[in-house]
């Protein structure tokens, strides 16, 4: 066994509209000297309010429940040594709860994290590959230069679920692995949506994708994989 999370059989979930909490959806994020994440990383939390959310917990609830008794057995089978040192199984939840940063109370909002390695190689040839997540707007099309997309945009996320159990820790959960997004109000800069600013639909230019600038070249979205994740 090593500490990776093994692949496995995945749950397919598409989320209620939510709220975007730090998402890096345009650029992968590489992390920092202390936590560093050299394949890259795409991400976004989804805040919900726990009625919003209630749906979306039982999607993904047998998820869980597997990810436990599996994570249970997984661990039954460690050495008498290191079970003695970790002393039993630790169970990551699916969510967390989100706190008032001025009060540090508990709004009564739940958190989703949602991720996606941006890239790496493939196990049986060694070929490297990346990928991104794919961006759709309100009305199902997809938008190849997405503008930036910024916390407090509205929108859903499609992810597949995953049991794991890492070895190391003796820590079983569910990983969250997104697919894609699609945007329903988009935030963007310092001025948020076209409402921000106090505006209102009215008849005239519509953006569409052929007035978008050309792609930058030199990054291959392709994955080699079929994009193949450590869970």
């Amino acid at each position: 066994m090593t500490d990776k999370m093994q692949k496995r059989e995945t749950t397919k979930v598409v989320s209620p509209k939510a709220t975007f909490r730090y998402p890096r959806l345009n650029e992968p994020d590489f992390g920092n000297d202390n936590y560093p994440k050299p394949q890259g990383e795409y991400s976004v939390q989804l805040i919900l309010s726990a009625e919003e959310a209630r749906p979306l917990i039982q999607k993904l609830k047998p998820v869980h429940d597997k990810a436990v008794e599996e994570g249970q057995a997984k661990f039954d089978q460690l050495s008498v040594q290191q079970r003695k040192k970790l002393k039993e199984l630790s169970v990551n939840q699916l969510y967390t709860e989100e706190f008032d940063k001025e009060t540090e109370e508990p709004t009564g909002n739940i958190i989703f994290k949602i991720k996606m390695t941006a890239s790496g190689k493939n196990r049986k040839t060694g070929k490297p590959w990346s990928r991104k997540p794919t961006i759709f707007d309100a009305k199902g099309q997809v938008i190849k230069n997405p503008p930036s997309i910024w916390g407090g945009t509205v929108g859903k996320a499609s992810f597949e679920a995953a049991p794991y159990f890492i070895v190391g820790t003796g820590t079983a959960g569910v990983g969250l692995y997104l697919n894609a997004v699609q945007i329903i109000e988009l935030r963007s800069g310092d001025g948020g949506n076209a409402e921000g600013y106090g505006f209102s639909k009215e008849e005239g230019f519509e953006y569409d994708e052929s007035m978008a600038p050309a792609a930058k070249e030199g990054f291959d979205t392709t994955s080699e994989d079929d994009g193949e994740e450590d869970f």
